[in-house]
């Protein structure tokens, strides 16, 4: 449940992406009340693609929808564990800090905080989700499962590319009527994120000190992300 003080997630509860979907509709307005202006784009985002896999596992879309139904679930935990830890001014890691740290720079082009959010949530969460799981589940084909959950991302661009304005004109303008220009950089970066994720992922199951690697990666693209931030606000 979610306190009207705080954002607190009961992460034990969210058993099904029925319960992430709750747990992220609520948070939009949550975000709002408690200023977390730099979760406010991911969070609509993370939305937005979560209802679109949750259709197509209702629609028989993937070759083991119990186990996507798993993934996403524990996947969409370290989100809402990075929630909490800022609700709660509680230890983030690294690539969440991040996150943060954009709320500090003023007229911060919008698109950064979704690319951060994407970075910590891809390039540093999803190798320590496929790590955890696949210790435990062998699922058939899960490749092509995750290959499906690729191409479903990048459909959503367009949605969630309408789900915001930037106050910068030019970037506006890039936005709205050269979609070439600013929206498939930024959805293509993230579909290679998820790619790389994956030989992450191998690299940590055979030597959990990758985890230092796979964390100073990630912080390393953040920081590029927020020296573009403040070159264009």
């Amino acid at each position: 449940m979610i306190s009207h003080k705080s954002v607190i997630i009961d992460i034990r509860a969210i058993t099904n992406i029925e319960d992430v979907l709750f747990n992220l509709q609520r948070l939009d307005s949550e975000l709002v009340k408690l200023n977390f202006e730099q979760f406010i784009l991911f969070n609509k985002s993370y939305q937005t693609v979560t209802h679109l896999i949750h259709q197509a596992v209702n629609d028989g879309h993937f070759k083991n929808p119990e186990f996507i139904e798993k993934f996403i679930v524990n996947f969409a935990n370290y989100y809402f564990e990075a929630i909490n830890n800022t609700s709660n001014g509680d230890e983030l890691s690294a690539p969440w800090v991040k996150l943060c740290d954009y709320s500090n720079i003023k007229s911060a082009p919008l698109f950064i905080s979704l690319m951060l959010g994407a970075n910590a949530h891809i390039n540093y969460d999803l190798p320590q989700v496929l790590s955890k799981m696949m210790q435990t589940e062998s699922p058939t084909d899960f490749l092509g499962d995750i290959s499906k959950i690729n191409r479903i991302l990048m459909k959503s661009g367009y949605q969630i590319i309408e789900l915001f304005e930037e106050k910068n004109k030019f970037l506006n303008f890039l936005k709205n009527r050269l979609i070439f220009a600013y929206y498939r950089p930024a959805m293509y970066t993230i579909l290679y994120w998820r790619v790389r994720t994956w030989r992450n992922y191998e690299k940590l199951k055979k030597n959990s000190t990758a985890m230092q690697s796979i964390t100073k990666r990630s912080i390393k693209i953040a920081d590029r992300l927020l020296c573009v931030a403040r070159t264009l606000s």
